[in-house]
């Protein structure tokens, strides 16, 4: 969403931006765990916690994750594989702003940023975090790695 607001900020026509925008996409890549030395643990509820609070409790609870004994993450141990780092390769973090009416009609009334985030997660927008703390639950990164790439 911050990127429409730059374009606007660069001299980009509002009317003109809003009417081409089909979408914008973000992109972040992040340390992959290393499949070799990948282990599964149990996490605190701290960690939890800010799982939890760094996807938006509101849709958190939507994706039906509980804290109990079968919730476990995984980090990579360290190995000759990964030069025991425990990362072996990258992982990309999506985020895509679809251009849908509503969010054009914000761009050229001239809308906040935070007006135009909080359309597009009201019709279903994954943020970078989001998209990266689905990728943790998956296994494939840490959220230690996500909130070095993605989170200001």
């Amino acid at each position: 969403v911050e990127t429409i607001t730059r374009l606007l900020d660069m001299g980009c026509d509002s009317f003109s931006f809003a009417d081409a925008m089909l979408g914008v996409m973000a992109q972040r890549l992040c340390k992959r765990i290393c499949k070799e030395c990948s282990e599964e643990y149990r996490p605190t509820q701290e960690e939890y916690d800010e799982l939890a609070h760094g996807y938006g409790m509101d849709r958190w609870d939507k994706l039906g994750v509980k804290f109990d004994a079968g919730f476990k993450l995984r980090r990579g141990k360290g190995c000759d594989n990964c030069n025991h780092t425990g990362f072996r390769g990258r992982l990309a973090l999506h985020e895509l702003l679809i251009g849908t009416d509503r969010l054009k009609r914000l761009i050229q009334n001239h809308a906040k940023t935070e007006e135009m985030l909080n359309a597009a997660l009201e019709e279903g927008m994954t943020t970078l975090v989001q998209d990266g703390i689905q990728k943790v639950l998956q296994g494939l990164t840490t959220f230690k790695q996500i909130k070095a790439v993605a989170i200001k």
